[in-house]
């Protein structure tokens, strides 16, 4: 009989188990670690994409050690500080700069320039105030207007309102929350280093504090702060609070590319936001309001002759609007119209032509008539009234049939006589549905319109 041969059974020692766990860790965990290796060279060599939200991104980009003196935080706030060239933002078609970070991270804008100006009209500057916010009664809320923003995207805004006799008891002790749109007070202005901060534009305005019954705080031309009676008049320059996370669409923050807030798509001229610039008839124009699809523009300029500009006088008879005179009117709706390239672009619109009391000072009476013509210029109601230097406006005396308003050489309202021959600064009306073609808006790169409807 043949012996059967006996399988051989494999056997694993101890010894030998160690070793393969022992390799089969090793290359685990060489594989792991080869991996990770991997992984964070593939992120580190992505672009870093900042916050979306403008409260993040701002305090992300000034939280450095060189930026700490001009971005100070103090119990939970954030201020810009001293003549910084980074807190501008872009939205609505104004360019503002950045006050403050609030607590709760909402943040309040200033304009970077006067929009128009005004007399302080009372106590808690209710004039201003009306004519910044939209209230019950007409003829109220003309800058809340040209925002065009929606109930949900301006928030309340602090204001501070104490009334003090001297700067060294500034102070923001007194304050409400009543609106949406407020000036700037003395306290911000103080905190932010006066005429050594990005605040001191060169204009005279307005702030929220009054010295007393009879007269309230201004910053001058040269930043110094000081105090006039309440009928003067000094530019306005509104402040809103918006959201912190208000997402940003483009910008770092500098002037010559502030942070851009919900900008929309422009496809015709009614998509423009006041405050913007459009090229028409080779001539810069500003965007001031919309009314039924017409779009009121200004020249951003008088009318040239040569290179200076083309003085005329109102009247040789009084201060009624009236075309069947070859005065000025009768200029602006003959000789420069038929000048105008493009004339199908135009459209008759209204103008603001009421009167205006310099014993009141209610800006509201200047809105109470309206006159319809292809030419015309401002009111001391409209927005940018005040920016070109000794041109008339669109508002009469209340008490004198020969005088008529005007812009002086100071940006500020003037009462001139109706034979005094000033400077032009014409405004019209467009269609809204005209197409735009190109461009931001912005100064140095306007709006370029894209032909016929």
């Amino acid at each position: 009989m043949k012996e059967t041969k006996k399988k051989k059974k494999w056997r694993f020692k101890k010894q030998s188990l160690f070793n393969l766990l022992s390799v089969l860790f090793v290359f685990g965990t060489g594989f792991y670690f080869l991996g990770r290796l991997i992984y964070y060279k593939i992120e580190s060599e992505k672009p870093y994409i900042p916050p979306l939200d403008l409260a993040t991104r701002v305090i992300e980009q000034n939280d450095t050690y060189d930026l700490r003196k001009s971005f100070m935080e103090t119990n939970g706030i954030y201020r810009f500080v001293g003549d910084v060239n980074n807190n501008y933002v872009k939205y609505k078609g104004y360019l503002w700069r950045i006050v403050r970070i609030n607590e709760d991270k909402s943040i309040t804008l200033v304009t970077e320039d006067t929009v128009t100006s005004l007399a302080y009209g009372g106590s808690l500057n209710n004039y201003i105030l009306s004519w910044l916010n939209q209230e019950e009664e007409k003829n109220t809320g003309i800058f809340e207007a040209t925002l065009e923003a929606e109930e949900k995207e301006l928030l309340a805004t602090k204001q501070c309102l104490d009334s003090f006799p001297d700067i060294e008891s500034a102070g923001c002790f007194e304050s409400n929350s009543d609106y949406k749109i407020g000036l700037l007070s003395i306290y911000d202005y103080l905190e932010a280093n006066a005429n050594q901060s990005y605040l001191n534009n060169g204009t005279n305005f307005w702030t929220t504090n009054s010295y007393d019954a009879n007269h309230a705080w201004y910053v001058s031309e040269e930043g110094l702060v000081s105090y006039d009676e309440y009928t003067s008049k000094y530019g306005i320059r509104p402040t809103i609070t918006i959201s912190g996370d208000t997402a940003i669409m483009s910008g770092n923050g500098t002037a010559d590319d502030p942070y851009l807030l919900n900008n929309r798509e422009i496809k015709t001229i009614e998509d423009i936001y006041p405050g913007s610039y459009l090229l028409y008839n080779d001539t810069l124009w500003k965007v001031v309001s919309k009314e039924n699809h017409k779009v009121k523009v200004v020249s951003e300029e008088c009318i040239k002759d040569g290179e200076d500009c083309l003085l005329m006088r109102f009247s040789l008879y009084d201060n009624d609007f009236s075309l069947n005179r070859e005065e000025l009117l009768y200029y602006l709706n003959n000789t420069y119209y038929h000048s105008l390239k493009n004339r199908d672009y135009l459209v008759s619109g209204n103008f603001y032509a009421g009167n205006y009391s310099l014993k009141d000072n209610n800006y509201r009476s200047a809105l109470e008539k309206r006159v319809t013509l292809p030419v015309g210029f401002l009111s001391i109601a409209d927005p940018f009234a005040f920016e070109v230097e000794n041109t008339f406006l669109f508002t009469t005396s209340i008490s004198n049939e020969m005088s008529i308003y005007s812009v002086n050489e100071n940006h500020v309202l003037f009462e001139n006589t109706v034979t005094e021959e000033l400077a032009i600064r014409p405004a019209i009306h467009l269609k809204g549905s005209i197409p735009v073609a190109s461009g931001t808006g912005d100064y140095l790169n306007p709006y370029i319109l894209g032909g016929n409807e």
